[in-house]
C-alpha cells in the first residue's frame, strides 16, 4: 500500500514523462511518515531541466507539503549556493519559478498543484 503523496509524486513523474523528460527521485521519509525530497525532470543526455523540491512544514505540518520548481538555472543557483554555504532555502524561495503549498486533504489544492507543473513544464518544451 502506498502513502497518499505517493500517488501524487506518480502523478508528478507522469508530466515528466507525457513531456518526454526521464524522471527521478530522491526523497526521504520520517517516523511520522512524511515524504520530503526532490524529483528531477531530465532529457535523455542527463541534462537536468527541472527539479521540483517538496517537504512538510517543520512546525505543525499536519499534511501541509510545500512544493518548489525550479528550472535549470534555479537548480544551477542552489548547487552553487550550497557550495559557497548559502542557506538552501533562502536560495529555493528566491530562484523557484513557482512555490505551491497544498494539502493533501483538499483535492482542489493537489490538482492546482499539478496544473501549475504541468503548465509550466509544457511552456519550456
Amino acid at each position: 500500500m502506498k502513502l497518499f503523496i505517493e500517488y501524487i509524486l506518480d502523478e508528478l513523474e507522469q508530466i515528466g514523462l507525457n513531456n518526454n523528460y526521464r524522471v527521478s527521485l530522491s526523497s526521504s521519509k520520517n517516523e511520522e511518515n512524511y515524504v520530503r525530497g526532490v524529483m528531477q525532470y531530465f532529457d535523455q543526455y542527463f541534462d537536468i531541466h527541472f527539479i521540483i523540491i517538496f517537504s512538510h512544514p517543520e512546525e505543525n505540518p499536519n499534511l501541509n507539503y510545500i512544493f518548489w520548481i525550479l528550472d535549470r538555472e534555479g537548480n544551477k543557483s542552489l548547487i552553487n549556493g550550497s557550495e559557497k554555504k548559502e542557506k538552501k532555502t533562502d536560495i529555493i524561495k528566491e530562484k523557484a519559478l513557482k512555490e505551491i503549498k497544498i494539502n493533501l486533504t483538499e483535492g482542489e489544492d493537489i490538482r492546482y498543484l499539478l496544473e501549475e507543473i504541468n503548465q509550466i513544464v509544457k511552456g519550456n518544451v
